[in-house]
C-alpha cells in the first residue's frame, strides 16, 4: 500500500452551504411529508427501535432514514426534529462496548448497518464538531482491524465496503493510525471486488438472462459463494454503491487507474442498463434497458452520494452531469409532490401504476404503486437522504484559495477561505432556466479563484463580473469542464453565467428517442386519475389510471414550441411545470399494454398511418404517468 493519495476535491462541511429559493422550499415539503412524519408513524425508526434500545428493527432502516433526516432537521432550524435525530445519535454514541463495538445487541454481528450510523455520525460532526466523534471511530476500526481477519466481511457488508472505506478516509483527514494500512489491506480482500466488475463487466443483460429467481431462490445457499456473489454483484444498490469503491481505493492505493475504472463501470451500466432519467434499471437486480423495467429509488438516491464522493476524489465534470440528470429527474419523479407516498420502482415508460404483476426480475406487484411501504421498506427508511445530501454537492474546494460551482441550485456558500470571511448567494431558477447568478455578500480576497463548470451538455456560454463578459464560448465541443471565471473577489461582485439551453435528441432501446434541454429530460404530459388502494398509519397508497393516450411516435425532425413559467411552491409540479414543450406527434395503435406496462418498444423509424395532434410535454420531474422514451418516424411517412 503506497502513501495515502489527497482528494481533488472537497465538499464543505454541511453548515458552509445552504439551501435557497426553490431547492429550499423542496426541503421544506419534504420535511413536511414523510421525513418529518416517519419517526410518529412507522415502527421501524421509531421510539421502538433497536437503535434507541428498543425492541424494534435492530438492522439498517434507523441508520438509512437518520442519514437523511439529521441534516434536513439542520437544514430547517427545526429544533424538534433535531432533538429527536440527536436521541438515536447519543443512544448510538453510548451504546459503544469495551472492545469498540456498538449498536443494537441483536445486530452486534453485523457490519453493513454500522457503516450507515457512521455516516450519520461524520454529517453529526460537521454540524456539532463534538468531541465524542473521533475516539469512537477510532474504538470502531481498531475493533474492526482486530475482529476482521477471523470474521470476515460478507454479502451485504462485502458489497458496501466502499462505503466503510469512506468513512475511514474521511477519519484519516483528521486523525493518523498506524493500524488503518493493515486495515484497509484486509478490506480490500474481503470486498466484493468492483474494480474488476467494472473493468469487464459481465453484466452485459438483464439478470433473468443468467438465471431464473423462481426457480434458483428455492435451493439459493448463503453459505454458496458464488451463488452469493451473483446475487449481490447485481443487485441494483449494490451496484450504485459500488461506483464509489473505486474511487475510494485511489485513497490507499496507486496500483492501477482507478479513475478509468470508475468511468468505464458508469458507462457499461448505461449502455446495458440505463435509461433517459440517467438511472440504471433494476428491479431488483440489473434488469435491462427497456424503459418498462424498473429502476429502485434506493438506487437513485446511492448512486447520488457515490457520485458525490467520486466527485470529490477525480473532480471530473461528467459526475456532476450525472448528479444533476438523477436529481432533476429520477428523483422527483418517483415521490410524489408532497413528499407522503413513494415508489419502490420507477419506469421512464410509466403509464399505468397499480398493483398488478408486471416483468419485474424479482419485486412484487405493488413495487410501482405511490405509498408508505410498497414492495420493502428499505426505500421507505433511505429515500430521505436524496435531496439533504444534494446540498452537499453542490460547491467544492480545491485548496484555501479556490472554489468551484459544480453542481448548480439556490443557495448560499457561507465558508472561510485565505482566513478571512467568505459568502456568496447563489440565486437561479436552473436547471429550469439558463441564468445563475452569484451575488458576493462577503469577501476582500485577492487572490481567491473561482471556478464554475460548464456542463457536458452546453453548446454555449456566456460568463459576465460586474456586467463585463469575461468568458464565453460558442460552438464547443459538448464536454464537462472547469473553467477559471477570475482571480479575486470582492463584496458587492456579481457573476452570472448563462448556459445555452439547446433541445437535444438522444436515442435508447430500440432506437428509441428521448428529449432534453440542459440536464432536464422531458415527457409525456399524461392526464391521471389517482385512486386511494389503502391507508396505512394516515399515509395513503396511491393507484394511478391512464385518462389520455399515451401510445406515441415522435416526427424525427421534431420541433417545440417552449412556454416558461414559474419554479413555484411544489418545484416539479405536475399542474403548474416550469417549462411546458408543445410539439406533434401521431398515436401508434399496435403500441399496447401488455403485463400491465407499456409493451415492447417498436424498433425507430416505424411507419404509422395515425393523424399528427398537438401533444404536451413536461420535465420528466413533475409526471407520475409519462412517456419518455418515444419511437418514432420519418417526415417521408406523413
Amino acid at each position: 500500500m503506497s502513501k495515502k493519495r489527497e482528494k481533488t476535491l472537497h465538499t464543505f462541511a454541511i453548515p458552509e452551504v445552504k439551501p435557497e429559493g426553490w431547492l429550499k422550499r423542496q426541503l421544506e415539503i419534504q420535511m413536511q411529508g414523510l421525513t418529518g412524519k416517519l419517526f410518529d408513524i412507522w415502527d421501524s425508526v421509531g421510539s421502538y427501535s433497536g437503535w434507541l434500545g428498543g425492541t424494534g428493527e435492530n438492522w439498517e432502516r434507523a441508520p438509512y432514514y437518520l442519514d437523511g433526516f439529521l441534516p434536513l432537521s439542520y437544514y430547517m432550524e427545526d429544533k424538534e426534529h433535531w432533538d429527536t435525530a440527536c436521541r438515536f445519535v447519543e443512544w448510538t454514541l453510548n451504546s459503544q462496548d469495551e472492545e469498540g463495538n456498538f449498536g443494537p445487541v441483536a445486530s452486534k454481528e453485523d457490519y453493513w448497518s454500522r457503516f450507515v450510523m457512521l455516516k450519520v455520525l461524520i454529517q453529526y460532526y460537521e454540524i456539532k464538531k463534538d468531541g465524542r466523534v473521533l475516539p469512537f471511530f477510532d474504538r470502531y476500526f481498531q475493533y474492526l482491524y482486530k475482529k476482521v481477519p477471523d470474521a470476515p466481511m460478507e454479502q451485504w457488508s462485502s458489497a458496501r465496503i466502499g462505503d466503510l472505506l469512506y468513512c475511514i478516509q474521511w477519519y484519516c483527514e483528521r486523525e493518523e493510525r498506524n493500524y488503518i494500512p493493515a486495515l484497509v489491506e484486509m478490506l480490500r480482500e474481503q470486498a466484493l471486488d468492483w474494480v474488476d466488475i467494472f473493468a469487464e463487466f459481465p453484466f452485459t443483460r438483464p439478470a433473468a438472462y443468467y438465471y431464473d429467481w423462481n426457480k434458483e431462490y428455492t435451493h439459493f445457499s448463503w453459505e454458496n459463494y458464488h451463488d452469493t456473489m451473483k446475487y449481490h454483484a447485481n443487485h441494483i444498490v449494490n451496484v450504485t454503491m459500488g461506483f464509489k469503491y473505486p474511487a475510494m481505493l485511489s485513497y490507499f492505493f496507486d496500483d492501477m487507474d482507478y479513475e478509468a475504472v470508475s468511468l468505464t463501470g458508469m458507462q457499461s451500466a448505461d449502455k446495458y442498463h440505463g435509461v433517459a432519467s440517467g438511472a440504471v434499471n433494476g428491479d431488483e437486480h440489473l434488469s435491462g434497458n427497456n424503459p418498462s423495467q424498473g429502476a429502485e429509488l434506493c438506487s437513485i438516491v446511492e448512486y447520488m452520494f457515490s457520485l458525490q464522493t467520486m466527485l470529490e476524489a477525480f473532480g471530473l465534470p461528467c459526475f456532476a452531469d450525472k448528479m444533476e440528470r438523477l436529481a432533476y429527474n429520477a428523483l422527483p419523479a418517483t415521490i410524489t409532490e408532497d413528499f407522503m407516498a413513494h415508489q419502490y420502482l420507477q419506469q421512464a415508460n410509466q403509464v399505468l401504476v397499480s398493483k398488478a404483476k408486471r416483468n419485474w426480475f424479482n419485486n412484487n406487484e405493488e413495487s410501482n404503486m405511490f405509498g408508505l411501504e410498497p414492495n420493502f421498506g428499505c426505500c421507505t427508511a433511505n429515500m430521505h437522504q436524496g435531496w439533504p445530501k444534494f446540498v452537499k454537492s453542490l460547491w467544492y474546494r480545491g485548496n484555501d484559495s479556490e472554489v468551484v460551482s459544480m453542481v448548480f441550485a439556490p443557495c448560499r456558500l457561507e465558508t472561510e477561505a485565505e482566513g478571512k470571511k467568505l459568502c456568496i448567494r447563489e440565486e437561479t431558477e436552473y436547471p429550469f432556466k439558463e441564468r445563475i447568478t452569484y451575488h458576493v455578500e462577503n469577501a476582500s480576497h485577492s487572490e481567491l479563484e473561482f471556478k464554475i463548470r460548464i456542463p457536458g451538455w452546453c453548446s454555449a456560454y456566456k460568463i459576465y463580473k460586474n456586467g463585463i463578459c469575461v468568458r464565453e464560448e460558442e460552438n464547443r465541443e459538448k464536454t464537462g469542464e472547469v473553467v477559471s471565471v477570475c482571480r479575486g473577489i470582492q463584496t458587492g461582485d456579481r457573476i452570472e453565467a448563462v448556459f445555452s439551453m439547446e433541445f437535444e435528441k438522444s436515442h435508447w432501446f430500440h432506437n428509441s428517442v428521448a428529449v432534453e434541454r440542459g440536464p432536464l429530460v422531458y415527457a409525456l404530459d399524461m392526464k391521471e386519475r389517482w385512486e386511494t388502494a389503502k391507508v396505512v398509519a394516515g399515509v395513503r397508497d396511491y393507484e394511478i389510471y391512464p385518462e389520455s393516450a399515451w401510445n406515441y411516435a415522435l416526427e424525427e425532425n421534431m420541433s417545440f414550441e417552449i412556454q416558461e413559467g414559474h419554479v413555484g411552491a411544489v418545484p416539479f409540479s405536475k399542474e403548474y411545470p416550469p417549462i411546458r414543450l408543445r410539439t406533434r406527434g401521431r398515436r401508434l395503435d399496435s403500441w399496447e399494454i401488455v403485463d400491465n406496462s407499456a409493451g415492447l418498444l417498436p424498433v425507430s423509424p416505424i411507419c404509422t398511418d395515425g393523424k399528427e395532434e398537438e401533444i404536451s410535454l413536461i420535465p420528466y420531474g413533475c409526471t407520475k404517468l409519462r412517456i419518455t422514451q418515444f419511437p418514432w418516424y420519418r417526415n417521408e411517412d406523413k
